[in-house]
């Protein structure tokens, strides 16, 4: 009977410290994400299916200023864009001449790299956060999300490692960051402009 209280003891106090747990690591995410406010580096994206078998490779650069701004411009195997000016977020693909638009707001559940520069606690309280050491795991609250998990490495400096996503279906993207750097970054680079005669998908309108 001492060993099934001690048991339940145990169990409920884990159950209400979890909760601290998570909002611990969020807040220990967000003060390393914050000791850097300007930040740019060349990545390479290994795609990898569910079974784990690599499927693509790709490259491309990561900017980002704090606060709210994001550019990740996907080079190889085929370019696209993706913007986020602090309020919309833009998706251009070159090849099919089409541009998304949607409120960062709405995106943020399925586009969790605009994290890596938000302060909206309103974004952040979309995703649970776990820590272990270096590597913070993010979790949709939204069971709608395309996204499974979003890793983010980040060291006690504010240096930012890399980053993958699990997508529903398991697919995998891992990010690996080189030619790290910490220049000033022109505001022009964030802001976006639907090039002529490209298709424009403003789902802005349709959500508001």
């Amino acid at each position: 009977m001492k060993k099934t209280v001690k048991n339940l003891t145990a169990l409920l106090t884990l159950a209400l410290a979890a909760p601290w747990a998570l909002a611990d690591a969020a807040s220990e995410l967000q003060t390393r994400l914050r000791k850097v406010s300007v930040f740019s580096a060349d990545f390479t994206q290994n795609v990898s299916s569910a079974n784990g078998k690599q499927v693509q490779q790709g490259s491309g650069k990561i900017q980002i200023k704090r606060p709210n701004l994001f550019r990740m411009d996907n080079k190889k195997p085929q370019e696209s864009q993706i913007i986020a000016d602090g309020k919309t977020l833009w998706f251009y693909d070159p090849f099919v001449e089409q541009v998304t638009a949607n409120w960062v707001s709405d995106a943020v559940n399925n586009t969790p790299f605009v994290l890596l520069t938000s302060n909206e606690q309103s974004h952040w309280n979309q995703y649970n956060v776990q820590q272990n050491a270096d590597t913070f795991v993010l979790k949709p609250k939204a069971k709608n999300s395309n996204i499974k998990q979003f890793d983010i490495r980040i060291d006690g400096n504010g240096v930012l490692k890399g980053f993958s996503t699990i997508e529903k279906d398991g697919q995998s993207n891992l990010y690996m960051l080189r030619n790290i750097n910490n220049n000033d970054i022109a505001d022009n680079l964030f802001r976006f402009s639907v090039p002529k005669g490209a298709e424009f998908d403003d789902q802005r309108k349709k959500k508001k």
